[in-house]
């Protein structure tokens, strides 16, 4: 019995929420001694499995689904540059017979967990009654319905769009129906978001350390080889675009906790993460969010005296690197204007968007065109059209566009409906990552859209929080916890 309470007590606490992003860190990143791989190059089964067991354990003494919040928002952040499937390796190491029953193993054990956690507990009532969930419900539907009637209408069109439902709807109401949303859950879901966004960054700093195989990062003239960056999961716009989402976290602790100072430090690292990694869409957004996080800072919260000190520092240090690198500067700078918007040509892709849906106006022209088999992508996912609202207006039609702005209703109404610190720095967290995504698509990548739809969960959650009874202090009887 006492086992088990320290279990759910260290379960709760941030030492987990490290913990778990330390064991994906190490599973990302590639280990090398006299340029052969540790671990045999299974160092992310090591060590995601050893994450995979702690959830398990966590769902047998958990009366609590917030500790498998971390795990579910940064497993997919493990797959290593080497086992990627997209460039440069192509990597089809997961569908290898080793590795594919090494995760058939772990699928299991994490099911199994759950299903004992639901066996053992009663979900929360109404998970289902509100307009977010209602608005996540109707989009998911339309993505459903997606080409239908399209002469490009294939299987995989109702496959891919289930990814997109899993990602809003499953998790949305998983967590809804088993965390107990008492004060201090908000704070452990903002500490998990910005563990999620130190250890990227912690992934970026690492590429640069150790180029490994393919090469060098920085090309003959000073300047940032952006080609090369490469993390497994994503490319340099993915991390930039991560880091751009995730980054506000950091400026909600500078507002609201003490040590203020330590927030600020966090997003400024990662602010510098986006601009490391040379995504113009990010940096973009990243702007756009540091601006409105440090107007918050400097009118309210209980650091304002503090921060407006820091951000003083701050900009005469700014001032003062801006003098010494002046020139590696503006070379940066220069390199990611002269790639320009067109560097892949955007306006012709959206040009392309545009005329798939006046091709299919209703229910879309699909997500599987024949622009979509344009490169590897049609082999894991469909190539996408680099602007979100075009790429819904294209592929489900008016259909999904008109699902899509209801759900961006509800998403604006519940930010400012009884606005606090807490919901302002998570609606600028989506803010974040609606801005970058106006050039890119990462919102139809199932690994940021989880975590979109669990910050709409809580900034949901946040609001009713008068209404909903603190958690019960624990009463000690005889040493044991009851």
């Amino acid at each position: 019995m006492v086992l088990s309470n320290r279990l759910r007590r260290f379960f709760d606490s941030r030492g987990y929420i490290i913990l778990t992003a330390v064991l994906v860190f190490l599973a990302h990143s590639t280990l090398r001694v006299n340029d052969q791989l540790l671990f045999g190059g299974y160092q992310e089964f090591l060590f995601g499995g050893l994450l995979i067991a702690s959830v398990a354990a966590g769902c047998l003494v958990c009366a609590d689904l917030r500790f498998f919040l971390m795990p579910v928002m940064s497993v997919t952040f493990m797959i290593p540059t080497v086992h990627g499937p997209n460039i440069p390796y192509y990597s089809k190491f997961y569908l290898e017979h080793i590795p594919l029953t090494l995760e058939y193993i772990l699928v299991l054990l994490i099911v199994g967990g759950l299903l004992c956690f639901i066996a053992r507990n009663r979900p929360n009532r109404g998970v289902a009654h509100s307009r977010i969930f209602v608005g996540l419900a109707l989009f998911s539907g339309a993505l459903m319905l997606n080409g239908i009637g399209s002469r490009y209408y294939c299987f995989a069109d109702m496959i891919y769009p289930l990814t997109m439902v899993a990602a809003l709807v499953g998790f949305y109401l998983l967590f809804a129906a088993y965390v107990r949303f008492d004060r201090s859950v908000f704070d452990y879901f903002m500490t998990c978001v910005l563990a999620l966004g130190l250890m990227i960054t912690s992934q970026l700093v690492f590429t640069f350390l150790d180029p490994g195989p393919d090469g060098m990062r920085f090309t003959a003239s000073g300047g940032i080889d952006k080609v090369s960056l490469l993390f497994g999961w994503g490319n340099s716009n993915a991390m930039g675009g991560m880091l751009a989402f995730l980054m506000p976290s950091g400026f909600y602790y500078a507002h609201s906790h003490r040590n203020g100072w330590l927030g600020l430090l966090a997003g400024g690292v990662m602010y510098l993460g986006v601009v490391m990694s040379q995504s113009r869409g990010a940096l973009l957004a990243a702007t756009v969010t540091l601006v409105l996080s440090f107007l918050l800072l400097l009118s309210s919260g209980r650091n304002r005296k503090v921060n407006r000190i820091f951000t003083l520092l701050i900009i005469l240090a700014a001032a003062g690197v801006a003098v010494v690198f002046r020139s590696k500067i503006i070379h940066l700078v220069r390199t990611m204007l002269d790639l320009g918007l067109a560097d892949r040509g955007r306006f012709e892709i959206w040009s392309t968007a545009i005329e798939k849906f006046r091709e299919y106006p209703i229910f879309g022209a699909g997500f599987y065109t024949d622009f979509s088999y344009v490169d590897w992508h049609k082999d894991v996912y469909p190539y996408l059209y680099h602007n979100t609202p075009l790429q819904v207006l294209s592929s489900g039609g008016a259909v999904a566009f008109a699902a899509y702005l209801w759900h961006r209703f509800t998403t604006v109404r519940l930010v400012f409906r009884k606005p606090d610190p807490y919901k302002s720095f998570l609606g600028l967290c989506v803010l974040g990552l609606l801005v970058f995504c106006l050039l890119e698509v990462i919102f139809f990548s199932t690994y940021p859209t989880i975590i979109y739809a669990l910050m709409l969960l809580f900034m949901e959650k946040k609001d009713a929080l008068p209404d909903v009874p603190e958690a019960p202090k624990p009463i000690d009887k005889g040493g044991d916890i009851q």
